[in-house]
């Protein structure tokens, strides 16, 4: 078949443009309907393998599996699925597959160095569910970031802040930093510091935090709850108050025992100090 540009751009007589028709007609006679057939195959196969990943989230065995594995897994599965619609809509357009195969080894090198951050969340994806360092459903704080985990993809996390946001995550960068799982454990220990006026006595003010602390209910009946005196501060007193609760109840018992332990201050005469700015005019 003669080249369809040299045929078009040396024509320039009527002969020269009835050479160039005949050379578009043949083109579409021998490649149209591969062309058209490539791009159907193209758009349905990606329609269908989005269709059959949805299938598979809402299958029972796909509910059966670990939950932390279940995003990396539907993600790797449509990135094969697309990768397969892709290479078998370029076949049908009649490049062999040695020559498919040929190229992508042949840009292997340059695809790798284009996609560096990627293939590093990959391989960070890879590391968070080897080894674990928190599972979906847990509370986690990383890269000034903190929420629910909500789904660990083969690029990315997505959690969910407490103000229903969602924040997405590189995988690389989670793999890679310092991250706090506040849900790891089944109990944890609500810690405040309370201030009372430094001419109280120490003794009672302790004795009025205990008995807050010991009234809550959240609290874990088998940890007695730590009162402590901490230090002195600019005209006030610092004591510190431990009560152990479970992780589901700590926000609950969190607020309760600021609450509780204003009130049984002030009940009990014992002043809370405010602190004071003093202003110097000239």
């Amino acid at each position: 078949m003669p080249n369809l540009t040299s045929v078009i751009l040396s024509s320039g007589s009527g002969s020269g443009f009835s050479e160039a028709l005949s050379a578009v007609k043949r083109f579409c006679v021998n490649y149209g309907f591969r062309l058209v057939g490539a791009l159907i195959v193209l758009f349905v196969g990606l329609w269908l393998a989005g269709l059959i990943v949805r299938l598979m989230r809402k299958s029972r065995w796909f509910g059966r599996i670990d939950r932390d594995v279940q995003g990396f897994a539907a993600s790797a599965v449509k990135a094969l699925l697309y990768v397969l619609v892709t290479v078998t809509a370029i076949a049908i357009m009649g490049v062999p597959m040695a020559s498919i195969v040929a190229v992508i080894a042949s840009c292997g090198v340059a695809i790798g160095l284009a996609l560096q951050g990627s293939l590093s969340n990959l391989a960070g994806g890879l590391m968070l569910i080897l080894f674990k360092p928190f599972h979906v459903g847990d509370y986690i704080s990383a890269n000034g970031h903190e929420g629910t985990v909500e789904e660990i993809g083969i690029f990315a996390t997505k959690l969910v802040t407490i103000d229903n946001r969602r924040v997405v995550l590189p995988n690389a960068q989670l793999s890679n930093s310092t991250l706090v799982n506040s849900t790891s454990f089944d109990v944890r220990r609500v810690d405040h510091v309370f201030r009372a006026d430094i001419e109280a006595d120490s003794e009672r003010v302790i004795g009025v935090l205990r008995s807050m602390a010991e009234a809550q209910e959240k609290r874990l009946p088998d940890r007695e709850p730590e009162v402590r005196f901490d230090s002195f501060g600019d005209g006030f007193a610092k004591y510190h108050v431990r009560v152990w609760c479970r992780t589901e109840d700590y926000w609950e018992l969190y607020y309760a025992l600021l609450e509780a332990g204003k009130k049984a201050l002030e009940a009990n005469g014992i002043k809370i100090p405010v602190p004071q700015v003093e202003v110097h005019g000239k």
